[in-house]
Protein backbone atom coordinates (compact mmCIF):
# COMPACT_ATOMS: atom_id res chain seq x y z
CA UNK A 1 0.00 0.00 0.00
CA UNK A 2 3.06 2.61 0.74
CA UNK A 3 4.31 1.73 -2.32
CA UNK A 4 0.84 2.46 -4.29
CA UNK A 5 1.13 6.24 -3.03
CA UNK A 6 4.58 6.59 -3.73
CA UNK A 7 3.08 6.76 -7.00
CA UNK A 8 2.96 10.34 -8.01
CA UNK A 9 -0.14 10.44 -10.33
CA UNK A 10 -2.11 8.22 -7.28
CA UNK A 11 -1.15 11.05 -5.09
CA UNK A 12 -2.82 13.26 -7.55
CA UNK A 13 -5.76 11.23 -7.94
CA UNK A 14 -6.37 10.62 -4.20
CA UNK A 15 -6.17 14.93 -3.35
CA UNK A 16 -8.60 15.12 -6.40
CA UNK A 17 -11.17 12.63 -5.30
CA UNK A 18 -10.98 14.54 -1.40
CA UNK A 19 -11.25 18.10 -3.30
CA UNK A 20 -14.63 16.00 -4.76
CA UNK A 21 -15.49 14.91 -1.71
CA UNK A 22 -15.02 18.98 -0.49
CA UNK A 23 -16.81 20.08 -3.58
CA UNK A 24 -20.04 18.39 -3.01
CA UNK A 25 -20.11 19.17 0.74
CA UNK A 26 -19.82 22.78 -0.03
CA UNK A 27 -22.42 22.01 -3.09
CA UNK A 28 -24.81 20.74 -0.01
CA UNK A 29 -24.57 23.61 2.30
CA UNK A 30 -25.45 25.89 -1.40
CA UNK A 31 -21.85 27.35 -1.63
CA UNK A 32 -21.87 26.93 -5.34
CA UNK A 33 -19.58 29.24 -6.01
CA UNK A 34 -16.74 27.55 -3.47
CA UNK A 35 -17.81 24.16 -4.93
CA UNK A 36 -17.51 25.32 -8.54
CA UNK A 37 -14.12 26.24 -7.55
CA UNK A 38 -13.10 23.78 -5.62
CA UNK A 39 -14.35 21.09 -8.41
CA UNK A 40 -11.77 23.09 -11.13
CA UNK A 41 -9.08 22.44 -8.61
CA UNK A 42 -10.11 18.71 -8.65
CA UNK A 43 -9.99 18.97 -12.41
CA UNK A 44 -6.51 20.66 -12.86
CA UNK A 45 -4.86 18.00 -9.94
CA UNK A 46 -6.48 14.97 -11.27
CA UNK A 47 -6.20 15.98 -15.49
CA UNK A 48 -2.58 17.13 -15.50
CA UNK A 49 -1.38 14.38 -16.36
CA UNK A 50 -3.83 13.06 -18.58
CA UNK A 51 -3.75 16.20 -20.52
CA UNK A 52 -0.23 16.54 -21.18
CA UNK A 53 -0.07 13.07 -22.06
CA UNK A 54 -2.75 13.28 -24.55
CA UNK A 55 -1.19 16.57 -26.33
CA UNK A 56 1.72 14.55 -26.83
CA UNK A 57 0.44 11.86 -27.70
CA UNK A 58 -1.80 13.57 -30.15
CA UNK A 59 0.91 15.98 -31.64
CA UNK A 60 3.37 13.11 -31.91
CA UNK A 61 0.64 10.93 -34.16
CA UNK A 62 -1.69 13.87 -35.57
CA UNK A 63 -4.92 12.27 -34.46
CA UNK A 64 -6.76 12.68 -31.12
CA UNK A 65 -6.13 9.75 -28.40
CA UNK A 66 -8.46 8.66 -25.71
CA UNK A 67 -6.85 10.65 -22.99
CA UNK A 68 -7.65 14.16 -24.92
CA UNK A 69 -11.19 12.65 -25.66
CA UNK A 70 -11.72 12.54 -21.94
CA UNK A 71 -10.44 15.69 -20.82
CA UNK A 72 -12.37 17.23 -23.71
CA UNK A 73 -15.50 15.58 -22.39
CA UNK A 74 -14.91 16.76 -18.80
CA UNK A 75 -14.06 20.47 -20.23
CA UNK A 76 -17.31 20.00 -22.35
CA UNK A 77 -19.87 18.84 -19.00
CA UNK A 78 -18.21 22.17 -17.12
CA UNK A 79 -18.87 24.65 -19.68
CA UNK A 80 -22.72 23.45 -19.11
CA UNK A 81 -22.44 24.20 -15.78
CA UNK A 82 -22.02 20.26 -14.52
CA UNK A 83 -18.90 21.22 -12.20
CA UNK A 84 -19.13 17.94 -10.03
CA UNK A 85 -19.66 15.65 -13.21
CA UNK A 86 -16.91 16.65 -15.06
CA UNK A 87 -14.36 16.41 -12.09
CA UNK A 88 -15.69 12.86 -11.42
CA UNK A 89 -15.05 11.87 -15.02
CA UNK A 90 -11.64 13.15 -14.53
CA UNK A 91 -10.96 11.41 -11.14
CA UNK A 92 -12.34 8.14 -12.14
CA UNK A 93 -10.32 8.32 -15.58
CA UNK A 94 -7.63 9.55 -13.46
CA UNK A 95 -7.90 6.63 -10.96
CA UNK A 96 -7.73 3.93 -14.00
CA UNK A 97 -4.52 6.16 -15.39
CA UNK A 98 -3.15 5.45 -11.63
CA UNK A 99 -3.77 1.95 -11.40
CA UNK A 100 -2.57 1.09 -14.78
CA UNK A 101 1.07 2.71 -14.05
CA UNK A 102 1.44 1.17 -10.52
CA UNK A 103 0.65 -2.30 -11.73
CA UNK A 104 3.35 -1.30 -14.87
CA UNK A 105 5.80 -0.82 -12.48
CA UNK A 106 5.83 -3.24 -10.04
CA UNK A 107 5.45 -5.75 -12.94
CA UNK A 108 8.94 -3.81 -13.84
CA UNK A 109 10.39 -4.17 -10.77
CA UNK A 110 9.57 -7.89 -10.49
CA UNK A 111 11.18 -8.76 -13.88
CA UNK A 112 14.23 -6.78 -13.02
CA UNK A 113 14.44 -8.44 -9.22
CA UNK A 114 14.10 -12.12 -11.12
CA UNK A 115 16.61 -10.83 -13.96
CA UNK A 116 19.46 -9.95 -10.62
CA UNK A 117 19.01 -13.48 -9.04
CA UNK A 118 19.58 -15.20 -12.63
CA UNK A 119 22.74 -16.93 -11.71
CA UNK A 120 25.89 -16.65 -13.61
CA UNK A 121 28.07 -19.48 -13.19
CA UNK A 122 26.94 -23.19 -13.43
CA UNK A 123 28.89 -25.96 -11.79
CA UNK A 124 29.20 -28.81 -14.83
CA UNK A 125 29.61 -32.34 -13.73
CA UNK A 126 32.30 -33.93 -16.18
CA UNK A 127 32.39 -36.94 -17.92
CA UNK A 128 35.14 -38.01 -15.57
CA UNK A 129 33.01 -37.10 -12.61
CA UNK A 130 34.56 -33.90 -11.57
CA UNK A 131 32.43 -30.87 -11.13
CA UNK A 132 34.24 -27.17 -12.74
CA UNK A 133 32.58 -23.90 -13.03
CA UNK A 134 31.16 -22.62 -16.10
CA UNK A 135 29.67 -19.84 -17.21
CA UNK A 136 26.04 -20.28 -17.83
CA UNK A 137 25.98 -19.00 -21.32
CA UNK A 138 28.59 -21.84 -22.21
CA UNK A 139 26.62 -24.51 -21.24
CA UNK A 140 25.75 -27.16 -23.89
CA UNK A 141 22.43 -28.85 -24.82
CA UNK A 142 23.30 -32.23 -22.75
CA UNK A 143 25.71 -31.40 -20.02
CA UNK A 144 24.87 -32.70 -16.94
CA UNK A 145 25.21 -30.36 -13.74
CA UNK A 146 25.32 -30.07 -10.12
CA UNK A 147 22.75 -27.55 -8.45
CA UNK A 148 23.81 -27.58 -4.29
CA UNK A 149 21.73 -27.30 -1.38
CA UNK A 150 20.53 -23.63 -1.05
CA UNK A 151 21.49 -22.72 -4.39
CA UNK A 152 19.96 -21.13 -7.85
CA UNK A 153 18.97 -23.30 -10.52
CA UNK A 154 21.24 -21.69 -13.39
CA UNK A 155 18.94 -22.88 -16.36
CA UNK A 156 15.76 -24.84 -17.22
CA UNK A 157 16.12 -28.80 -17.14
CA UNK A 158 15.48 -31.79 -15.79
CA UNK A 159 16.05 -33.97 -12.57
CA UNK A 160 18.21 -36.26 -13.79
CA UNK A 161 19.23 -37.99 -9.77
CA UNK A 162 17.95 -36.65 -6.65
CA UNK A 163 14.61 -35.09 -4.80
CA UNK A 164 14.43 -31.63 -5.00
CA UNK A 165 12.63 -28.92 -2.87
CA UNK A 166 12.32 -25.80 -5.20
CA UNK A 167 11.44 -22.29 -4.47
CA UNK A 168 9.47 -21.04 -7.06
CA UNK A 169 8.47 -18.32 -5.72
CA UNK A 170 10.61 -16.25 -8.25
CA UNK A 171 8.74 -16.90 -11.07
CA UNK A 172 4.93 -18.07 -9.61
CA UNK A 173 4.96 -15.58 -6.73
CA UNK A 174 3.60 -19.60 -4.50
CA UNK A 175 5.83 -19.11 -1.52
CA UNK A 176 5.21 -22.50 -0.73
CA UNK A 177 8.42 -24.62 -2.22
CA UNK A 178 7.27 -27.65 -4.59
CA UNK A 179 8.77 -31.35 -4.44
CA UNK A 180 10.69 -32.25 -7.29
CA UNK A 181 11.74 -35.71 -8.60
CA UNK A 182 13.57 -37.16 -11.37
CA UNK A 183 12.38 -36.37 -14.79
CA UNK A 184 10.28 -33.60 -13.49
CA UNK A 185 11.27 -30.12 -15.28
CA UNK A 186 12.57 -27.33 -13.25
CA UNK A 187 12.95 -23.91 -13.96
CA UNK A 188 16.12 -21.21 -14.11
CA UNK A 189 16.21 -18.62 -11.43
CA UNK A 190 14.40 -21.45 -8.59
CA UNK A 191 16.63 -22.50 -5.79
CA UNK A 192 17.00 -25.74 -4.62
CA UNK A 193 16.23 -25.85 -0.69
CA UNK A 194 16.89 -29.71 -0.56
CA UNK A 195 20.11 -31.47 -1.18
CA UNK A 196 22.60 -31.51 -4.09
CA UNK A 197 20.78 -32.78 -7.25
CA UNK A 198 21.80 -33.24 -10.84
CA UNK A 199 19.81 -31.96 -13.99
CA UNK A 200 20.27 -31.83 -17.64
Amino acid sequence: MKDLFKNKAMIATTISGILIILGIVLQWQNFDTAAAIIFVLSFIIGGYKQAKEGFIDTVENKHLNVDILMVLAAVGASLIGYWMEGALLIFIFSLSGSLEEYATDKSTQAITALMNIVPEIAKRINPDGSIEDVAVKDLKVGDTLMVPKGASIPIDGTIASGLGLIDEAAISGESVPVEKTVGDDIFGSTINLSEALTMT
